[in-house]
């Protein structure tokens, strides 16, 4: 399977606010270090020509649009993984027990991914308990044998499925 994202923007809200306030704190700490070089000139005065003026502003522009690129790859990462998330759960929410998350090697929440593979392998199990002992009931039912320890099993094994609606 191939585990490449071909898209930066995964989730326009979360990464544009993220990648908007990166950009921001940037633009003014530049600024800020230009106006705090106007107030206090020191031995060398900042030259506000316009020459210099203009080379200032697209240096300026040079680094908004490389924080800005800079700040949708970082975010990147997090909602690739987020992304992911949802797409599994929804599979697993479906009915398809086979989810599993795969994150990229730089992704972030690699432990949260390993903690929920471990969890949907514990639920594979118990369902694969739950299947096997339904399969021993009808095999007990049909042979006319005492299906009483089998229906004990099974209400054990229900028992550790919790089904309450908190919403």
């Amino acid at each position: 399977m191939d585990n490449r994202r071909t898209t930066i923007v995964i989730n326009k809200k979360f990464q544009y606010q993220y990648s908007l306030l990166i950009v921001a704190l940037a633009v003014l700490l530049v600024n800020g270090f230009i106006i705090v070089r106007m107030l206090f000139p020191g031995d060398e005065p900042l030259d506000l020509s316009t020459p210099t003026s203009i080379a200032l502003a697209l240096v300026e522009l040079v680094l908004i649009a490389t924080i800005w690129y800079g700040s949708l790859k970082a975010s990147h990462r997090i909602a690739g993984p987020v992304f992911v998330f949802a797409r599994e759960v929804g599979r697993l929410g479906a009915g398809d027990l086979n989810a599993t998350i795969s994150l990229r090697e730089k992704d972030m929440f690699q432990t949260e991914a390993q903690q929920m593979n471990d969890s949907f392998a514990a639920l594979r199990n118990r369902m694969k308990t739950v299947k096997d002992l339904s399969a021993q009931l009808q095999s007990a039912q049909a042979a006319g044998t005492d299906i009483a320890p089998l229906v004990e099993k099974l209400a054990a094994e229900m028992a550790l499925f919790t089904c309450e609606d908190k919403r």
